[in-house]
């Protein structure tokens, strides 16, 4: 079976057996991979706490029929204060929530790989607007994904929408925004607070790390962001995709 090493962020940690734990992680060299960490639960384990959900470890494995085994492994960024942090935490589930539903199988994507990088990155270096970045790194994850919402024109009518009356809506489903008078024209389309457009717009554009924060849209923003992620899940694997979601602190 054959050896490798990658750096790879660590998504998942499930307890397997005595002493085990299986772990899902982005890697940046093979996508999305799940392994297995033989003894790492016991007291003089040779991982000690180098495998803790969301660091980011230098690591070496061999490849298995369904799980790799880690040999090794190495602590590159622990992220410790976004773990100690119940906010922080939230936000950075709900990213792993859009990376495990938008980023499945072994295709690798460093840019996917990077971008989630930042986005941890980005929320311990903030003390508020943790669900800023979490819309951040939704949408531009949306887009690498080729899943970019539809922000500029009507989707049934084409009107544009910054000449459309409000208020406006948006269609998980059909991935963009529907005007008022065409907001019937799908079941899922439920309206966004005035503003939420532009915020979007403007969360695309930015860097993740300079995601704009505004308490008076955050909820609508994220609302948005989430329904885009769990629609567009491939495979329509949108029950899987709000189990990533649901599923906050780890094992």
């Amino acid at each position: 079976m054959a050896v490798y090493k990658s750096k790879g962020i660590v998504l998942r940690s499930i307890r397997y057996g005595e002493a085990d734990r299986i772990l899902d992680l982005y890697t940046r060299d093979a996508g999305l991979v799940s392994a297995i960490a033989k003894g790492i639960r016991r007291t003089k384990s040779r991982f000690g706490a180098r495998l803790e959900p969301l660091s980011c470890v230098d690591f070496v494995a061999y490849g298995g029929r369904t799980l790799d085994t880690i040999t090794q492994a190495e602590t590159l960024r622990s992220f410790h204060g976004i773990r100690e942090n119940l906010a922080r935490f939230e936000a950075a589930a709900g990213m792993v929530g859009s990376v495990r539903a938008l980023s499945g199988g072994d295709e690798a994507d460093r840019r996917v790989f990077n971008l989630l990088y930042n986005g941890l990155d980005a929320l311990e270096s903030r003390d508020s607007g943790f669900e800023a970045v979490e819309a951040a790194l939704g949408l531009k994850l949306s887009v690498l994904a080729g899943y970019a919402p539809q922000l500029d024109r009507c989707l049934n009518c084409e009107v544009a929408l910054d000449e459309a009356s409000e208020p406006l809506h948006f269609a998980p489903e059909h991935g963009g925004v529907l005007c008022a008078e065409c907001r019937s024209s799908t079941a899922d389309a439920f309206p966004m607070a005035p503003g939420t457009l532009d915020r979007l717009r403007e969360t695309i554009e930015r860097p993740v790390r300079d995601a704009p924060t505004g308490e008076d849209l955050k909820q609508s923003v994220l609302r948005v962001v989430r329904a885009h992620v769990l629609a567009h899940a491939p495979g329509n694997t949108l029950a899987g995709a709000k189990l990533a979601y649901r599923s906050r602190r780890p094992a």
